[in-house]
């Protein structure tokens, strides 16, 4: 046809091969649970190693647990675009006909709850650099309107250098409106009743509406377990010890005035019951600001260049001595 233009062909760009489970070598359980289990793997293609997270489809949909599946998935994406140092990061997720996964950094120094068990209590040093490495996960995390709610030492992971990740935000809630330059300042709120016993808050214990000061009564409970070597309201009946959240005084062992003047009165602001009053109601700038934290250097940290007081021994690159051997 006269006048037409002929165009020239495109050039074929490849497809991206799919990922599946065929490009990974499973090599040990790591850890199981009700809905499936996590696997050390490595990659054929680059011979490193990953955790890989395989979740049961048949026990996502018989628990109704389709929705917490998917919003895990798209927080570990979100926070995978942040890449911050403090954060797990997904690699890859994929499914088969019975089974989704999730392809994550794997952190061969296990975790702090399997370093608790092994050492009781930390020393003080060590409990504070583990805080404020925490401190800044979880104020990434809020800034992206995301409430963690699963603060423990089975979801903080030791690096190979000493330095820790949060992990595990199948928990968590992300906000659909927050404000990102301050996200306390949103009216958001949630009340699902969820998290581990011992780190729960008391407005969730309460049936109220929460928001993201739940995640620093948690830190204060962490915290005091790491200073102490057991959670601050401990007891074998969770109804008994839910009722010890709500009610009873707050009471320190006296190594911890011994070991720092400054961390009694920091863990009375993290274990306040009025989430109003409680530090960090106004934002992670309060807590990082407090005495505590005297001789954190907030920019060094966040570079990874504050000296670790703690590097996990390993003989080899799949040396699993630091996992507990019962979940193995």
């Amino acid at each position: 046809m006269r006048g037409s233009k002929v165009r020239p062909a495109l050039p074929q760009i490849p497809e991206r091969k799919k990922i599946s489970i065929e490009d990974f070598l499973l090599i040990k359980v790591l850890g199981k649970g009700c809905m499936g289990k996590v696997m050390l793997v490595r990659e054929h293609k680059s011979k490193k190693l990953f955790a890989l997270k395989a979740i049961s489809k048949e026990w996502v949909i018989l628990q109704r647990e389709i929705e917490h599946t998917k919003s895990e998935r798209d927080i570990l994406a979100n926070v995978a675009q942040i890449s911050h140092p403090f954060l797990i990061k997904l690699r890859h997720s994929f499914q088969s006909n019975a089974q989704l996964f999730m392809v994550l950094d794997y952190y061969p120094g296990g975790d702090i709850a399997t370093q608790l068990a092994k050492w009781y209590r930390f020393k003080p040093e060590r409990c504070m650099f583990y805080a404020a490495e925490i401190v800044l996960g979880i104020e990434e995390l809020h800034r992206q309107g995301i409430v963690y709610r699963d603060l423990k030492p089975e979801n903080i992971l030791l690096a190979l250098d000493g330095h820790i990740v949060l992990t595990d935000f199948g928990l968590s809630k992300q906000f659909s409106a927050f404000s990102a330059s301050s996200p306390y300042l949103a009216e958001e709120k949630t009340n699902t009743f969820c998290g581990t016993a011992e780190y729960l808050a008391p407005e969730i214990l309460r049936a109220a509406e929460y928001s993201y000061e739940v995640d620093w009564w948690s830190l204060g409970t962490l915290l005091y377990e790491m200073m102490a070597g057991i959670t601050p309201f401990w007891a074998e009946n969770h109804a008994y010890m839910y009722q010890r959240v709500l009610e009873d005084a707050l009471e320190f062992p006296p190594e911890i005035f011994q070991d720092d003047p400054y961390a009694v009165d920091f863990l009375v602001g993290l274990l306040e019951r009025d989430p109003r009053s409680r530090l960090g109601s106004l934002g992670a700038s309060d807590v990082k600001a407090h005495p505590y934290f005297r001789m954190i250097d907030w920019e060094m940290a966040m570079q990874k260049k504050l000296p670790c007081p703690y590097i996990p021994e390993l003989t080899s690159e799949e040396d699993l001595s630091n996992f507990d051997d019962a979940f193995l």
